[in-house]
């Protein structure tokens, strides 16, 4: 009975990727052909993971930002042993590259920058990773946490300075699926089937208080106040990866340790009032 609600699920997600690919024509190009070919040359065309997010479609530039990078790592395979670099793939994040400004995070704030959005790509793509089994080698989480995933689980990227990268540390090669359909970004390793289930989970060891400082301003009346920043808590916290084999956990392993900082708040009064 386990092997066919495996194989079922297998049927699905794949019946799923088909369809995207049939309703974006431009998805089906040469370079994802080829990379299904190499996958079955070694029968290697299973699903092995897959993750979704999802996104505001009315922030047209972040969307845009979403999709090229999509785009850009979509049909990429990885050969056994090989490391995957996201900035290597997508490259340049420019105006001239068809990027559009749109928030993004920086030092734990959103600013406007140009590519804005696309750590959900790596974010979604490094899940997808995880659940796969993979060996990653270069993972940095965002500053404070996102809205599309839980915390532990993001991986922020800048050009040229933070990456994501993971090896292929299966036997066989596998290929890199990501789909944009309407307001869900999927990202699906294709490979060798491990036959094994795996989770995440993470944990959260501490909520960190923000702290209150308050500053002096004469010309504020006595019995007001005025918030200049509102505080934020912080995390601590870990993500483990569990793997079972036959319903059994066969192996935990410690993925990451993360802390968002707190955000101070800050409160403008008159002391001598």
């Amino acid at each position: 009975m386990l092997h066919l609600k495996r194989f079922n699920y297998k049927i699905m997600i794949f019946s799923m990727l088909f369809l995207f690919i049939v309703a974006n024509p431009a998805l089906s190009d040469a370079s994802f052909a080829t990379g299904l070919r190499k996958l079955a040359e070694y029968d290697a065309t299973d699903v092995v993971s897959t993750k979704t997010t999802y996104f505001d479609q009315e922030n047209s530039n972040r969307t845009t930002n979403i999709k090229l990078a999509a785009e850009k790592i979509d049909g990429t395979v990885i050969k056994p042993g090989e490391i995957f670099s996201f900035n290597q793939v997508v490259g340049p994040r420019t105006k001239e590259r068809g990027y559009k400004k749109a928030p993004e995070i920086i030092e734990g704030e959103f600013v406007d920058g140009v590519g804005g959005g696309i750590s959900q790509v790596s974010s979604t793509l490094y899940n997808a990773v995880l659940l796969a089994g993979l060996e990653m080698v270069d993972r940095t989480s965002h500053s404070r946490p996102v809205s599309y995933l839980p915390l532990g689980r993001s991986a922020t990227i800048y050009y040229n300075q933070i990456d994501l990268k993971f090896k292929n540390s299966s036997d066989y090669p596998m290929m890199i699926v990501a789909r944009v359909f309407a307001d869900q970004l999927t990202v699906s390793l294709l490979g060798r089937d491990h036959g094994k289930s795996i989770k995440l989970e993470t944990v959260e060891l501490e909520t960190l208080e923000p702290k209150l400082i308050k500053k002096s301003d004469e010309s504020l009346e006595s019995d007001e106040k005025k918030i200049v920043q509102e505080g934020r808590e912080g995390y601590r916290v870990v993500t483990k990866r569990i793997v079972k084999e036959r319903n059994q956990i066969i192996r935990e392993e410690l993925i990451s340790s993360d802390i968002y900082l707190a955000l101070e708040q800050i409160i403008k009064h008159n002391p001598d009032n």
